[in-house]
């Protein structure tokens, strides 16, 4: 079992804050607290994910299994790998192939992929072939093939549509049908990977929209292709609750649908609202500091967190805590109320 593997795996999942208890570690072993930092499952586990659907993976001895939120071991510790529960599936390796279990335990799709399988509104995004060329396309939880694998980039599915590109450097969006919503005329421009796999998580609708770019500018797009807002800022990220973090001039703020400031640009960074708060930062590339505004721009957490727990995913607050450095080089977990509960030793 790679270890470097698995820790990307509890990175990867630090962003999964669905439940208000999450992994800590002490003595070399990981353990359970809740928002305070009280401990309320003992450190016993060489990994340890976040809770989703009421369940969790955890490495017992050299495999993986699932406890549930008492502690109890609900499936056995027989996989070398294996993600969180979603939709109530979870994605396991045996040897190099990857299928996907039920809450029972009971395999419901036999490995027999390149890619571990994600689902999300009944679907599930596949890699069809090993190596540098693949193409990918979508299952269903019984294994049948929904969308043929014949995209060579495809991103999961979000508000019911996804970002596809058949061929060349073009996309558009796809529906749950594998039916054409919005054509494919739109320019990928550059695209980073992550463990080897692109990352389509800026091309992602959001409460109905997508911020999309011309000639240098960016406007908001609605799920029939119709601009909603002309291209006339300088960036624009996920609209969420209401609001888009948008740049003008070098400064980040906060738009309404309409493209109205209503936290005016002031902030060397912003990202998208998520459950009442928003990070922002000030200071120069890689040294600014990162705080929470609430919706009416008032600061909730003071800009002093140096980093997300991954430079390229967002600063995101998800139910209780936030994953981060909240000083150089200190990870730890800090609440709502800007407290740190929890910091790795």
């Amino acid at each position: 079992m790679k270890n470097s593997y698995l820790f990307l795996c509890f990175i990867f999942f630090c962003q999964l804050l669905n439940a208000q208890i999450y992994p800590f570690k002490k003595d070399g072993l990981w353990g359970y607290i809740d928002t305070t930092g009280k401990e309320v499952i003992a450190p016993a586990y060489k990994l340890a994910g976040f809770f989703n659907e009421g369940l969790t993976y955890v490495q017992i001895g050299d495999a993986i299994g699932y406890i549930n939120e008492t502690g109890k071991v609900v499936i056995e510790a027989k996989y070398p790998a294996a993600y969180s529960f979603f939709d109530g599936y979870a994605s396991v390796m045996q040897e190099e192939d990857w299928g996907v279990i039920n809450t029972q335990g009971e395999m419901v799709i036999e490995p027999k992929f390149a890619g571990p399988l994600v689902f999300h509104n009944g679907l599930a995004k596949i890699k069809l072939e090993r190596g540098l060329f693949s193409t990918y396309g979508f299952i269903n939880p019984k294994g049948d093939t929904v969308i043929y694998p014949q995209y060579e980039k495809l991103s999961d599915f979000s508000d019911g549509v996804c970002m596809a590109s058949k061929e060349g450097g073009k996309y558009g969006y796809l529906n749950t049908k594998g039916e054409w919503v919005i054509q494919p005329n739109m320019e990928l421009g550059a695209l980073f990977k992550i463990n080897g796999e692109y990352d389509f998580s800026d091309k992602d609708f959001s409460n109905g929209l997508i911020a999309i770019s011309k000639d240098e500018k960016y406007g908001l797009m609605d799920k029939t292709g119709a601009m909603v807002l002309g291209f006339k800022f300088d960036f624009i990220g996920k609209y969420s609750e209401g609001l888009a973090p948008a740049k003008k001039d070098s400064l980040y703020g906060y738009i309404d649908i309409k493209g109205n400031w209503v936290i005016k640009p002031k902030y060397n960074g912003a990202e998208a609202f998520h459950n009442g708060l928003a990070a922002v930062s000030k200071g120069p590339y890689l040294e600014e500091k990162w705080g929470f505004v609430d919706h009416s721009g008032k600061v909730i957490i003071p800009l002093t967190i140096y980093g997300n727990y991954d430079p390229y995913k967002p600063m995101e607050f998800f139910k209780g805590v936030i994953a981060c450095y909240y000083e150089k080089d200190v990870f730890g977990y800090v609440n709502r109320e800007g407290k740190v509960i929890w910091r790795m030793e």
